[in-house]
């Protein structure tokens, strides 16, 4: 008997150990007015993300990456899938600058995302999903396209300055009712159309598009 509950007791332990293994906690290196801040995260194409367990049960607001000068601190983050943000599926305000990421599932469920100083090249919106998305900054990335961003509906700012946009068909912005600032400066926009008509954008406050390659411009009602 005295075997049995040894073996028993070896088998357990053996069990608590596996499943501390198995996960993998995210902590906050630096807390300061409600941001969660993240370093020394590294997240690669092959990172099994599954077992990774981040603090969202305390904050809402996450930033992962170089926010202080502080040594050996960057992040990296080539993918941000939509496996990885359900492991902080609570989290409302997200900013992951300069993780050297090159594609991107939209989170459904954040109201504020910033994603800029990134490689990004691949935007990923599910047209069945419903986005709670307001505020969308991912100025000085790859993008060449913001045809799949009519999904965002609850778009009020959207600033995609210093990226590879060639074309631009204001046609998508009309399915943002809500659009106020609009920011496409430092491009190389060379043609901007209005798809089938002139585009009528009640709320719209500001469009930038300084310093890029167009020689007219006709879109607004």
């Amino acid at each position: 008997m005295a075997s049995c509950g040894i073996l028993i007791l070896m088998i357990v332990a053996s069990l608590c150990a596996f499943v501390q293994g198995h996960y993998s906690h995210v902590s906050c290196q630096v807390v300061e007015n409600k941001w969660c801040t993240v370093q020394r995260l590294r997240i690669t194409a092959r990172t099994d993300v599954r077992g990774l367990v981040f603090p969202d049960d305390r904050y809402e607001k996450i930033r992962i990456g170089q926010y202080y000068d502080f040594v050996n601190t960057d992040s990296t983050i080539v993918i941000f899938s939509g496996e990885l943000f359900y492991r902080m599926r609570r989290v409302r305000y997200l900013q992951m600058n300069g993780v050297h990421m090159v594609g991107l599932d939209v989170p459904d469920t954040v109201i504020e995302l910033d994603v800029s100083d990134n490689w990004l090249s691949r935007v990923y919106i599910d047209p069945e999903k419903s986005y709670t998305l307001r505020k969308l900054i991912m100025r000085n990335n790859l993008l060449t396209s913001i045809t799949s961003f009519k999904y965002l509906n609850m778009l009020e700012e959207l600033d995609v300055s210093e990226n590879m946009l060639h074309t631009v068909n204001f046609d998508v912005f009309s399915f943002m009712p809500y659009i106020r600032l609009i920011n496409l400066a430092r491009n190389r926009i060379f043609s901007a159309t209005a798809g089938q008509g002139v585009i009528s954008l009640n709320f719209l406050e500001h469009a930038n598009l300084a310093e890029n390659m167009l020689t007219k411009l006709d879109l607004f009602n």
